[in-house]
Formats: structure tokens, C-alpha cells, sequence
């Protein structure tokens, strides 16, 4: 039949757009990463800061091009639909009848359309790789500047391993209260609701007062469910959030910093992850394309060797693959228009082990 499986095509389209939601996420996050100054500066940090606004402008970036990258990908499917349902419309009035026709019209419709969105897709995967390398080519530097403070603090190792890896078990936490986007989802015209979660991460003082040193502000997705109502009740939160300040009474201020910083790499690893996972699925449905393109290719030399069109299943079957199309079409015009619900802001700070709304 010359359509895919309608939930193979929209099981690509998701996952897609859930890699694209995932990037502005982590790139929304990177771009508003606050690191503070301690009372005697060390030099590392100041490259951390330094690498960090780096990284803030690789997630500008993403935001700026994500247009150029996301819509021609959702564009293909209207564009082939369309041309699709033209010929189903033609072959059920009756206005085709040779078999000249028939090459002709999939000739310098179908499979030029075909061509195109694959072409256009894979275009838009070379832009996807082309911004992931403007994150992992910070990667490296930033890591090799928050060594520096690890390497200087070596005396300390053992505390700021303990105070990362809590920060670390926090933001797992915290990242598996939300919900995946499902295709069911989509069709149904279920909102998305977009919470902001802050992180304030305080450097505790030998006077037993702190002071914020490092802020991170990303957003997390539900459905159906605030996420405020759902962290809140959490209570391996509330325990996480305790446990990284008992921890930190235990490093010197400096330390504290340096294990603070892991957060920034822990994103950079989500990043990765994430572009990752999506030049999967790009070039998946560029395949799709050119799977179609074959099919019919493979019609249309069926027809120039002999066979009578009436009489070939792919042709016949026209007013079945259309309605498979216009389905998986709907699909995708559906997810641009996606309504957006705004949840209730949520704060994490280890020195006041609540979550709390703004």
C-alpha cells in the first residue's frame, strides 16, 4: 500500500516532538544557569562562569533555529497529503484512464513530492547535528574547568562526591515526576502542562548561615496533573533536598561550589542524551520518505512494464493509503497547535527542604 502504518508515523512524529520539547527544556535551562561569587574567587570558577555563559548561547541558539529545524519536518506531511488526496480524488471521478496518465501523474507528483520531503528532512537532521555540536563542543571545556576546582580541593574529594551524587539522585527525581508525550495524547487534544522549577543551591557558611550561589531554572511537562501538587507529595524530595544540606555542613565553602557545579554537567549529559536520541528519529522519518518514494517508484515501472493499473493492488488500494495519509496528516497539524497550560512554579532549595510555588 503506498502509505505507512498510521501508528508507525505517528509514533516517529511523538517521539520527535518529545525530543523537541526535551531541547528547549535543556536549552531554556542553559541559558538561565546564575552562578554567584565566593568571598576569595578562585580562578576555576570564574572559567566555570565563563563556560557556562557558553553554553547559555548554544541554547539561544537552538532556540533561535529550532523554526528552521522543527517545521519543515511537520510541513512534508500537509504537503504530501495533499498531493495525495488530489490523485484519490482524480482516480474516484474517473479522470484517469491510461496507463500513461497513471506514470505521468505518480511520476511528477508523487514521487517528486516524496523526493522533497525526504530531502527536506534530512536537511533539517544536518541542522539538528549542527546545533548539537555547539553544546558538546562547550562540553569538554566546562568540564575540564570544573576538574580544575575538583583537582585544587583534592582534600576534600570524598565531600564533594557525596553532595554531587545527591544532586544528582535530586534531579533524576525530580526529571521522573514528569510525563512522556504519547500519541494518544496528541490526538486527543490533551493540554500539555509547562511547570518552571527552580533550583537554588546556597553555599552554607562556617556562621551557620549561607548565601545563594548557584541557580538553575528549567521547566517540566504533565498531563492532566499539575506537577507542583505532584512534587510537593513527593517525599524522597523533601528527604533529597535535607540530605544535600546536612552534606554541605561538612565541605568547606569552596568545595561546596565545586560539587555545586556538577548540576551544570549533569544537564550538559540530558543534553547530549537528548540530541542523541532525536538523530534517531530524524533521520527514521526521512527513511519513511523514501520507503514511500521506492513504493512508488516501484508502481510506476510495474505500469511501464505491462501491467494494467486497474488490476494492481497499490492502485486500487489509493482510496485506502489516502485516508491513511490524511489521518497521519491530521496528526501532525495537530501537534503545532498543542495548548499549553502554565503550572504552578516550583522552588527546590536544600536549605528550605519544601518544595515551594513562587
Amino acid at each position: 500500500m503506498l502509505s505507512p502504518v498510521i501508528n508507525s508515523a505517528e509514533g516517529l512524529l511523538t517521539q520527535a516532538l518529545q525530543e523537541i520539547m526535551l531541547l528547549d527544556k535543556y536549552s531554556t535551562t542553559a541559558n538561565n544557569i546564575m552562578i554567584g561569587k565566593l568571598e576569595k574567587d578562585p580562578d576555576w570558577l570564574s572559567s566555570v562562569r565563563s563556560r557556562t555563559r557558553m553554553l547559555g548561547e548554544a541554547g539561544a541558539s537552538w532556540m533561535l533555529e529550532k523554526p528552521d529545524i522543527w517545521a519543515p519536518i511537520l510541513l512534508q506531511f500537509t504537503d504530501y497529503a495533499t498531493s495525495f488526496s488530489s490523485i484519490a480524488a482524480m482516480q474516484k471521478n474517473g479522470n484517469i484512464t491510461t496507463s500513461v496518465q497513471w506514470v505521468e501523474l505518480l511520476s511528477n507528483v508523487l514521487l517528486n513530492q516524496l523526493a522533497t520531503a525526504a530531502a527536506a528532512t534530512t536537511a533539517a537532521d544536518v541542522k539538528l547535528k549542527t546545533e548539537y555540536e555547539k553544546f558538546s563542543d562547550v562540553q569538554p571545556l566546562l568540564e575540564e574547568s570544573i576538574n580544575e576546582g575538583w583537582v585544587a580541593l583534592a582534600g576534600e574529594e570524598q565531600q564533594m562526591i557525596n553532595i554531587a551524587v545527591a544532586l544528582t539522585h535530586l534531579q533524576d527525581t525530580v526529571e521522573s515526576l514528569e510525563d512522556s508525550i504519547t500519541s494518544g495524547m496528541i490526538s486527543s487534544g490533551q493540554s500539555i502542562i509547562t511547570t518552571s522549577v527552580k533550583t537554588i543551591y546556597g553555599i552554607a557558611t562556617a556562621a551557620g548561615a549561607s548565601f545563594s550561589f548557584l541557580s538553575m531554572a528549567t521547566s517540566a511537562f504533565t498531563v492532566g496533573k499539575m506537577y507542583y501538587d505532584i512534587i510537593s507529595k513527593t517525599e524522597e524530595v523533601g528527604k533529597t533536598l535535607e540530605k544535600i544540606a546536612a552534606l554541605q555542613l561538612e565541605a568547606s565553602e569552596e568545595a561546596q561550589a565545586a560539587a555545586g557545579t556538577k548540576m551544570i554537567l549533569q544537564l550538559l549529559y540530558n543534553l547530549e542524551k537528548s540530541f542523541l536520541s532525536i538523530r534517531d528519529v530524524v533521520p527514521q522519518i526521512a527513511t519513511m520518505w523514501q520507503t514511500e518514494h521506492d513504493k512508488v517508484q516501484s508502481v510506476i515501472e510495474a505500469i511501464n512494464g505491462g501491467v494494467n493499473p486497474s488490476d494492481y493492488f497499490e492502485i486500487s488500494s489509493i482510496p485506502t493509503a489516502n485516508a491513511n495519509w490524511q489521518e497521519i496528516n491530521t496528526f501532525a497539524t495537530t501537534i503545532p497547535g498543542l495548548k499549553e497550560i502554565i503550572g504552578t512554579p516550583v522552588i527546590l532549595d536544600p536549605f528550605n527542604p519544601v518544595a515551594t510555588s513562587n
